[in-house]
């Protein structure tokens, strides 16, 4: 069998403070270089951070690896000038940052990596594209994930680099990661294997047929050393590069060769273009499932405030005529993925966050005299119905203004939007009322939950020629103020708080049930591409259900231009928000009861994993709903 490794350099690490970059380099960089000049073909990936602060403290290091890319001893796989996580960030950010980093390499290194391997093996369709315009001829992605979510895959894929289907229908090759594989390398370096249990591993994978396999392909900042994220991390032992010498030198012995990630490509075969996602997974990611994207989105120290601001940073980007490839650098660096997990105390304070200083909206009282807006309250039932040339809008006063339904001149004022009453569904399961446009939070050091679900009063204000429906309630987190904002086809939803402080809990808000029950939904949006990427589901899927006591959801969408499209059949809705304003990311979930089935969509603030500190801040947030159709040709 032929063997291939991948080195991930990090000296970003979130739990590494800038100080210790030097003994990361002594433990765990300078051996493997060593391995190389023993005569092992080593794959070494890094970002152009990564270089330059190895060049501060280790310049010959650099001049070393130089020399032996050029002998062909080793190779640079390309991360980028950032780790950043793909299907998160815009897509122009996503090519600036691929540009940078060949530039970089090319700077640094003096060469140009045609290989590239997918940042925390984040990865879209629509991000392939990104990856194959910028000129690389493989990516490297996890195997493990996506094959997982496709049955219609099959495993004997992962013998040999196979080719995945883009988002334009383009197709690129790809060199296989292997989780499983990698995390067995991980135990045996830190002693929970010994040797030959290893290599009875390595035996079994051969005896499946595999040709070529990924020995292993993540961080080297673990063996020899230990980052500090984790208490339950591997207590370190003595010699652990050594262990691996070991490994690399009796896997030798067996039979076995050790290749080059670029050597692997000569096994390509084309074949059938794989398909990566599925409405319940748009984005394939590594490991299990606690590392879903939700980890760089919504939790952290601080996640939800730095992506606003990178996205505030961005649009300024754009639009500035001066801008230079040191301000893209710069945002690239700001949206690196380990500013968002583990940051230590030091470099969380050096980041310096400003949260934005928002004034409340100045609204106008209403003056009915002067629009052809029709309102009338039901005193009995505390319903608000709301009549304009282009909107239909019945509110629930008893459930905070619950929209009971939402209907557009444009799609015959047919209810698209609204709340399937309890009792809608004939299932115990779902014995509940399913409302649009609530607010749940799960406090978990509380142990409770809070919602918007009660009696309320309502204001009605003008702004231009554009009505408002307000109300204010007193809850636990604090004064919110939830509004509506109907103008034309257009109806903005939002939520004022008045403690901007992030509690530790997970905050969704925002939700969206659609009233057609007869076939599942379909959804679109942008994944760090610049194509929309479009799915049908398929099967049961619920983005926030738990994945654990302690990882309160397992997906998300990163909608990195601030718009998804949402509907079943070919009537949906467009939800649009200011990502700069407010990085929320939406969720979703399809759920088959009997012959219906309940599909819905929501946003989220925060969300918990390991990683989710006390003290963030928290967003106001506003979306904009409009009616869409699905063209026939997607139906």
């Amino acid at each position: 069998m032929r063997l291939y490794t991948v080195f991930h350099l990090n000296l970003a690490f979130s739990s590494i403070d800038e100080q210790n970059h030097a003994d990361v380099v002594n433990c765990c960089y300078e051996p493997i270089l060593q391995l190389a000049k023993s005569g092992y073909p080593i794959g070494i990936e890094a970002t152009v951070y990564t270089l330059e602060a190895i060049a501060k403290v280790a310049p010959q290091w650099l001049e070393d690896l130089s020399t032996l890319i050029k002998q062909g001893c080793c190779e640079l796989i390309a991360s980028g000038d950032s780790q950043i996580i793909g299907p998160l960030v815009p897509a122009d950010v996503n090519r600036h940052n691929l540009r940078l980093g060949q530039q970089g390499y090319q700077a640094l290194i003096g060469t140009t990596p045609t290989i590239a391997y997918i940042n925390e093996q984040a990865v879209s369709e629509s991000l392939l594209d990104i990856y194959l315009d910028a000129g690389f001829d493989a990516v490297i992605v996890e195997w493990d994930n996506p094959f997982s979510h496709n049955e219609h895959w099959d495993h004997q894929a992962l013998n040999r680099p196979a080719t995945l289907a883009t988002a334009s229908g383009r197709c690129i090759k790809v060199i296989w990661n292997h989780a499983i594989g990698f995390q067995k390398f991980q135990r045996y370096v830190h002693g929970e294997l010994v040797l030959q249990d290893y290599l009875q591993y390595l035996q079994k994978i051969t005896n499946a047929g595999i040709e070529v396999f990924p020995v292993y392909g993540s961080d080297a900042e673990v063996f020899d050393y230990r980052p500090g994220r984790y208490g339950t991390e591997a207590e370190k032992i003595n010699g652990e590069w050594q262990r691996i010498a070991m490994l690399f030198k009796q896997a030798l012995s067996q039979g076995h060769k050790w290749l080059l990630p670029s050597e692997t490509l000569t096994l390509w075969q084309d074949g059938e273009k794989l398909k990566l996602a599925t409405a319940a997974h748009p984005v394939a990611v590594k490991k299990q499932a606690k590392y879903n994207i939700t980890r760089w989105g919504l939790s952290g120290r601080n996640d939800v405030l730095l992506n606003s601001l990178c996205y505030r940073d961005y649009q300024q980007l754009i639009v500035n005529n001066t801008t230079t490839d040191e301000d893209w650098r710069s945002l690239c660096r700001l949206w690196a993925s380990d500013l968002r997990t583990h940051l230590t105390p030091t470099r969380y304070q050096k980041l310096a966050l400003v949260a934005p200083n928002k004034p409340c909206p100045q609204w106008q009282i209403y003056n009915h005299q002067r629009h052809d807006w029709h309102i009338s309250y039901d005193e009995e039932r505390r319903r608000l119905l709301v009549k304009t040339a282009e909107v239909h809008l019945k509110l629930n006063a008893n459930r905070g203004l619950a929209v009971e339904l939402l209907a557009f001149d444009s799609q015959q004022f047919v209810p698209i939007v609204g709340t399937l009453s309890h009792g809608f569904f004939d299932h115990i399961s779902y014995g509940a009322d399913f409302y649009t446009n609530h607010m749940v939070i799960e406090r978990f050091t509380h142990r409770d939950r809070v919602t918007d679900l009660e009696r309320v009063s309502y204001q009605l204000w003008q702004e231009g020629d554009a009505l408002i429906i307000s109300t204010e309630l007193s809850l636990k987190i604090g004064k919110v103020i939830k509004y509506f904002r109907l103008n034309g086809e257009s109806v903005t939803c939002g939520f004022l708080f008045e403690q901007h402080l992030r509690p530790e809990a997970s905050i969704r808000l925002g939700f969206i049930t659609l009233l057609n029950c007869h076939g599942r939904c379909w959804y679109e949006t942008h994944l760090g591409g610049d194509t929309a990427e479009h799915f049908h589901a398929d099967s049961d899927f619920d983005h926030g259900t738990p994945v654990s006591s302690i990882v309160s959801a397992n997906c998300a969408l990163g909608a990195t231009t601030g718009e998804v499209r949402f509907g079943v059949n070919s009537n949906g809705i467009k939800l649009t928000w200011d990502p700069a304003n407010g990085a929320a990311l939406p969720m979703l979930s399809c759920k088959k009861i009997n012959d219906t089935y309940l599909n819905r969509l929501w946003f989220s603030l925060a969300e918990a994993d390991e990683t989710l500190k006390a003290g963030g801040y928290l967003p106001d947030f506003s979306f904009q709903i409009e009616p869409c159709s699905l063209p026939e040709e997607s139906l």
